[in-house]
Order: C-alpha cells, then sequence, then structure tokens
C-alpha cells in the first residue's frame, strides 16, 4: 500500500506537456522513500496521451530485489503489478489522491529466513519488546506485569507451513533467563482468515498446558483476520502463503476503494 501511494502521489504530477510519463523518475518516487534497494524497476503502460492527461494509466508494474522499506528489515523480492489506475488529475497536483474507481493490484514477495531474524535482533523489535509488558499464568499485578522480559528472538521455518518462534524471557527479580519456544502451523482460510495449527509451547522444556493455549488461541481468533482492513475501505486476499526453510513466499491481492479512509493520509 504505502509503494502504491507514492507513486500516486507523484505519477500524475510528473506529466510532460506532451503526456510521457518516465518510468526512471517514478522509480526515483520510491527509491526516495526507501532506505536501499539493489533493484528497482518500474514499466508504466500508457493508453492514449488523453487519457493520461486525465489521470489515467492502463497499468503499472513494479519489480524490487533487496528493498529496505525501513532499516534492518529486507524484502528480498517485491513484485507488484496493477489493474487501471484512474485518479482525479487536479486533486493529484495539488498532492491529494481521490480515485476515480477501485484500484487493484496484486503483489508477490519473498523474505528469506535470515532477513526476517536479522529484523527480529533488530533495536526496532528489542523495544517493541522492552516496553512490553504481561504477566505469567497465576501471576497478577504491576509488579509482575514488570518483572517478565523478552529477548532475543528468531525463527524457524519448517516443513508443511510449520514453523518455530524461540524468545529468552528473562526473570527480572531473579535475574534468571529461560528459553521459550512456540512450534505451531500456519494455514490460511477463505483467502483472510489465518488459523494456528496444533500450536505448543514451551517453557524452560515444560510444555504450557493445553487448556491454557486453547483460551488464548479462542481469544485472538477474530483478530487473526485480513477483513479488519476492510472497516477502511481495503479488501485483502492471500493468494499463495507457503513457508520453507530458506523463507516465507507470499502473494497477496489489494483492492482499495476510492471512498477508502487510508488515501485521506
Amino acid at each position: 500500500m504505502e509503494i502504491l501511494t507514492i507513486l500516486l502521489s507523484g505519477l500524475f504530477t510528473l506529466i510532460s506537456p506532451v503526456g510521457l510519463v518516465a518510468d526512471q523518475v517514478a522509480e526515483g518516487l520510491i527509491r526516495e522513500r526507501l532506505v536501499q534497494a539493489d533493484l528497482i524497476d518500474v514499466r508504466i503502460d500508457n493508453g492514449p496521451s488523453y487519457q493520461l492527461l486525465n489521470g489515467r494509466v492502463e497499468r503499472v508494474r513494479l519489480a524490487g530485489r533487496g528493498v529496505y522499506p525501513i532499516a534492518d528489515l529486507r524484502i528480498d523480492t517485491i513484485d507488484v503489478e496493477t489493474d487501471a489506475i484512474d485518479i482525479d488529475i487536479a486533486a493529484a497536483q495539488r498532492g491529494q489522491i481521490l480515485l476515480d474507481e477501485p484500484l487493484s493490484s496484486a503483489a508477490h514477495l519473498v523474505l528469506k529466513t535470515e532477513d526476517i531474524n536479522q529484523f527480529l535482533q533488530s533495536e526496532l523489535i528489542q523495544g517493541l519488546l522492552t516496553n512490553l509488558r504481561f504477566n505469567l499464568p497465576n501471576s497478577s499485578g504491576a509488579r509482575e506485569a514488570n518483572r517478565y522480559g523478552l529477548t532475543n528472538p528468531r525463527v524457524i521455518f519448517l516443513s508443511e507451513n510449520r514453523l518455530q518462534v524461540l524468545i529468552d524471557l528473562e526473570d527480572r527479580v531473579l535475574d534468571e533467563t529461560v528459553e521459550a519456544t512456540v512450534d505451531l502451523g500456519l494455514m490460511v482460510v477463505d483467502g483472510h482468515q489465518l488459523v494456528l495449527v496444533e500450536p505448543v509451547v514451551t517453557l524452560d522444556e515444560q510444555p504450557v498446558p493445553r487448556q491454557l493455549l486453547a483460551s488464548f488461541i479462542e481469544g485472538i481468533r477474530d483478530d487473526l483476520t485480513l477483513k479488519y482492513f476492510e472497516r477502511w475501505g481495503v479488501t485483502t486476499r492471500i493468494l499463495q502463503f507457503e513457508l520453507l526453510p530458506e523463507g516465507l513466499d507470499l502473494a497477496i491481492f489489494v483492492r482499495v476503494d476510492p471512498d477508502s479512509s487510508l488515501l485521506e493520509n
């Protein structure tokens, strides 16, 4: 969504008097918003020049390799292809994005395991974990919520869309650290619902009771859906989801309605 926003916010303000848009300029718009990229290649399929001058292109294709949208997060492969884009040209030249018709696109992403683990070790993730407050079972109160901390997260992708998440649990009172392991499968249902399959959690090599896990999973089940974004006028569906030992292979479809509140931002 961020890449499409960059394109839309600048693409139609760069139309030359003869109605041409340089692919290289569109690439520059994207590179300016990225930390780093080994490759950014943009191809814009133009219809008749009068359509372009009215704010319409037939298709945009983008290929990225070794892309860092933020520091420490590397996307090995990203390919995006849109259907026709039709926007309000006057609004675009004022820096606003107003769609005259829905915008549909498909994206293919590949994230390597080593890149994911590098991101999990970053200062950003560690900062989020440091500020996380939680209680273990049979404990409560503000003091207990500050007692425990999480560090050193890493992931191992297994076969059959299963993975292991390993993280160190620090007891700041006893000054002890034990390893927590989450072993689970992931399944996508109806293109939008993420289902946790046979999760097993161990803490210091001791399994967490299944009843506790079942209660936790039931509590978060309704949150593990891409339908969450529909409240903002964005429809997202997963077309392909595959976990391999070397990484994550994902294909998604995104449709943005003209009245999407995300465009206002």
